[in-house]
Formats: C-alpha cells, structure tokens, sequence
C-alpha cells in the first residue's frame, strides 16, 4: 500500500471445512474462491482437511474429530498455520471456522499486522445436542462455543448470515462489530446446469408425482428423521415421493428406517449426489424442506429458491429469518410438530408465485456475486483504514 491507495492481492481463508468435505461452509469456499480470482485477488485457503495437493490450499497436519464423522482437527499445529501464511505474506485473513485454523489465522494475523474477518457459519451449541448427550460431547461444545467467541472477539469486524444469528453471537458476549451477509452460492451457474441427468427416470419416481426433497449432510441436527416421521403422517396423500440426497454419519440408519413398509416404496435415500449432478435433483423436485435445529443460514434452501421451489423451513436458527411464511416459503414450528400439515399445504395447493418471489429474493440476495461484491468491499474498506493519511 503506497500513497493512500489500497492495494490487496492476498487473502487468506482459514477453515477445518473444505473440499473434499461435503458442507455448507466448504461449498461457499469454493465459490467464493471462484469470485475472488474473478476479481483479480490472489487467495490461499488453510485447511485442517486432507486432500489431493492443490496451488492454492495449505493442506496443515490434523487428526480426525471423534465426535463428527469427516472432520479433522489441528490440535497440535495451530503453528503451521502462521508459518504457511507468513510465508504467503498475505494482505488479511478471512476466518470461517473459529476453531484450531480460526485461532492459527487470528495468530498470523496479529503477526502480520494486518486485517482479520470472522464470518460466523456453524452454531456448535444448537448442533451438539443432536451429536450426542454424553458429558464429554457437551464439554466440547461448551469449549468450542467459548472458542468462538474469544477469536471473533479479537476479529477486527464479524459477519453474521442473518439478523437471528447476530443476536446469538451479542448474546453469548461478542462485542466485535457485526455486520450481516448472507451464505453465498454461485445460483445463476447452478440454473444453467440443469438436464445433465433424470433423477425421476433412474429412480422410478413418474412425472406427473409430487417430488419432496431433503439435500445436505444426513445427521441429526439436520432434522432428517423428523422429516422421515412426517411424511409417515401424509402417505394418504398419493403419487408424492420422499429423496434424499447427501451423505453423514446418519446414513445408515435413515436407510434402515426407510425400508418400513409404510413407505418404503415411495422413500429414495440416494447417499452423495455428485456436485455436477445437484442441479438436475433440485430442478426435478417440487418441494425442498429443511427440519434443522441450528442451520445459520441453510443454504440448499436457497438453491432451491433459485429454481422457483415451495421450501420448508424450521423455525430455529437463522431459516426463519430469511424464509418468510407465505411468501418466499413456508416455516413450521419445530415445537408443535407442525411439519406434517406444512408438508400437506405445500404439495396440495397452488403455490407458483410463492416460488417466484422466492427465485427473485435469492438471485438478488445469495447469488455467490452479489455476495463476493460485499465481502471484497469490506475487505477494502479494512485495508484503507491501515493506509496513512498523506498530508500535503
């Protein structure tokens, strides 16, 4: 940087999840990766994920997290961290897992001097209880949340995707600047890949039949058995057929489950769906439902919304906040069990302008550019406030 003007050419993106996990927080990388190059940005992601070597990502040394399947943690490298980005020299540092590679990029960016943003992705308190109830799963929870907040409060500004998850962060002591952006997706791109494959035809789902569709990781905290529960509760309804498509520690017994009688030939439990082939299984659907208990934002729920779908939406953590009740999608009370009669309303009723409203909020709202455009802002708007005041 040289006579007031900023000049940034290296952001650093610090993050247990990344590819090959399969993740919201690992889908956004990619994406927004995509648009920083677009934009002329060099970028280097630190990850705590093994995975093919790639020029771009700082593969640091990890062991596997007992308690969720596919994560992997840097216990004892958090120093690598630092080395690998003081080598890179970067220009700031973008943390979206305040954890072992949040704490490594707040550390490399004290030592740099420069520039750290902590974009707030996963809520590990409301997730925990789905993990497991054992003393030790708490106590983990209890410390990673504490973590949290004790990294993004040496951040120099925090995003949050909704206004509900600003709150939960003020609430649990965060007294860094907030600003709200939303989880981003590359949606445009995604509508054109449509058509590469019929889902319908190798599932043997006819189509003139109502298509539910659940896509994410299968686990607990994801609601995935209680959407299962609820369409038990509509099977009276005919030709309407349950898919899911994602894979997680809670495959196997979904699989188990699905095979009851009541339902078992109209339930699809497909496991990984292939990234290329994502947009054919959302386009092909006509109703995407997401039954969480602690999603920041959920980001499948906007992929559908880009394809003019019906979502359902849990009224916990920061769905409810963007998915508005009758108008861009339709919210059930996780309380009063009321996905049932959400389920029912959705695939029996005319709702076409519900899902064009939806597909115009998303495209203005989520699409991986018009988010990329307000992080780079940011991102600018830090760099300068570093730049002297040249006088005279």
């Amino acid at each position: 940087m040289a006579n007031g003007k900023v000049k940034m050419t290296r952001v650093g993106l610090f993050s247990e999840s990344y590819k090959p996990c399969v993740d919201g927080v690992s889908r956004f990388l990619q994406d927004f990766s995509g648009e920083l190059s677009k934009a002329g940005i060099e970028w280097k992601a630190y990850t705590s994920i093994p995975g093919k070597k790639e020029p771009n990502v700082r593969r640091i040394r990890s062991l596997p997290f007992p308690l969720y399947n596919n994560y992997w943690i840097s216990y004892f490298w958090v120093s690598d961290f630092v080395k690998r980005a003081k080598e890179d020299d970067l220009d700031i540092v973008h943390i979206n897992t305040p954890f072992f590679a949040g704490l490594g990029g707040l550390m490399a960016a004290r030592e740099l001097g420069i520039p750290a943003i902590g974009t707030f992705h996963t809520n590990v308190r409301d997730m925990a209880p789905a993990v497991g109830n054992s003393p030790a799963t708490s106590a983990v929870a209890s410390v990673l949340n504490k973590l949290t907040i004790h990294i993004y409060n040496e951040c120099d500004v925090v995003t949050a995707p909704t206004e509900s998850m600003k709150q939960f962060l003020l609430d649990q002591g965060l007294k860094t600047r907030i600003e709200i952006i939303p989880v981003g997706s590359r949606l445009k791109e995604l509508i054109a890949e449509a058509g590469r494959h019929d889902f319908r035809k190798e599932l043997n789902i006819p189509k003139e039949a109502k298509m539910i569709l659940y896509f994410g990781r299968i686990t607990l905290d994801k609601g995935v058995h209680l959407l299962l529960d609820a369409f038990g509760d509509i099977t009276d309804l005919e030709n309407v057929y349950l898919v899911y498509g994602g894979s997680g520690p809670e495959l196997r017994a979904l699989r188990n489950r699905a095979k009851d009688k009541r339902y078992s030939d109209r339930v699809r439990v497909l496991g990984h769906v292939d990234e290329k082939f994502k947009a054919s299984l959302i386009s092909q659907s006509d109703v995407m439902v997401l039954p969480s208990i602690g999603d920041t934002f959920g980001l499948s729920l906007a992929e559908g919304m880009a394809f003019k779908k019906v979502v359902i939406a849990s009224n916990l953590g920061g769905l409810k906040d963007w998915v508005s009740d009758g108008f861009n999608g339709i919210v059930f009370d996780y309380g009063k069990r009321n996905l049932p009669d959400k389920l029912r309303y959705a695939l029996t009723e005319d709702l076409t302008d519900m899902g064009r409203r939806a597909s115009k909020w998303a495209l203005e709202n989520v699409d991986i550019g018009v988010v990329a455009k307000k992080f780079i802002r940011m991102y600018e708007n830090l760099l300068q406030a570093q730049v002297p005041t040249v006088i005279g």
